[in-house]
């Protein structure tokens, strides 16, 4: 049998070419989507899948049980002071959502970032009371020259041409961090703390969605929101593609 990560390897790969060879496949699984962007990024088991999953009303996380759960009582999230008037994700930080986060994340990377900014906008899409504006996490530039792309700019121009909603970088990150997933849960809210500055004016009557790939503790993204209200955003709401989950929420 292949480790994990020989899989994960290998699963890149095939889903790579599949995209050179074949750029009308779904961005989980590479099979084949009929009406490719227009308006599809998933084939239909995967949109099945998405469609049925169960979330925390709180937090997005997605629940394999079939109790029904309040928001205080998610696992999740139940212990983290969240700052937002929603979360919005596609799935948990797994299996084929995983994969193609990591594919996103890479410099060869920018369509996999697309189609998700597409799968993601369908979510919140359809729960917009007023029409926004769509702020990418910021990343520092020594960050952006290493990694080669900037993720989660690239989901928000996706979502901006889905939706219409301007993109506005009104953050920038003033200082280089440390990798957030690379620390214990303890040490990140002191790793992003002052690590924000806001650069243009904030209209309170604005709503703002904070876009970003991943969300695990939310500390990134709470200090983010700490900074925006102190400059007088009023709602601020949060999408990302994957949520990250403890290995003990669906047990």
């Amino acid at each position: 049998m292949p480790s994990n990560s020989l899989f994960s390897t290998v699963h890149h790969a095939g889903r790579s070419l599949a995209g050179l060879l074949l750029p009308g496949c779904c961005c989980l699984c590479a099979d084949e989507v009929i009406h490719y962007r227009a308006p599809d990024v998933l084939c239909p088991q995967c949109e099945q899948k998405r469609a049925e999953a169960k979330r925390c009303v709180r937090c997005s996380a997605v629940l394999s049980h079939e109790n029904a759960l309040p928001s205080e009582d998610c696992p999740a999230c139940h212990h983290l002071k969240l700052p937002f008037a929603e979360i919005t994700s596609v799935g948990n930080y797994e299996d084929r959502l995983r994969e193609a986060v990591l594919s996103a994340k890479s410099n060869r990377g920018m369509s996999a970032a697309w189609d998700l900014g597409q799968l993601l906008t369908s979510s919140l899409e359809a729960s917009a009371t007023n029409r926004p504006c769509i702020v990418p996490v910021p990343m520092h530039w020594t960050r952006r020259l290493r990694r080669g792309t900037n993720t989660a700019l690239i989901l928000a121009q996706s979502f901006a041409r889905k939706t219409g909603w301007p993109v506005e970088r009104l953050v920038v990150c003033r200082q280089a961090m440390a990798k957030q997933s690379e620390l214990p849960i303890t040490a990140r809210q002191k790793n992003v703390r002052n690590a924000f500055a806001v650069k243009d004016p904030i209209s309170s009557d604005r709503p703002i969605v904070l876009v970003d790939d991943i969300m695990t503790t939310g500390a990134t993204l709470t200090e983010l929101a700490r900074v925006l209200r102190q400059a007088g955003a009023a709602e601020i709401r949060v999408a990302v593609v994957a949520r990250s989950t403890p290995q003990y929420l669906n047990v």
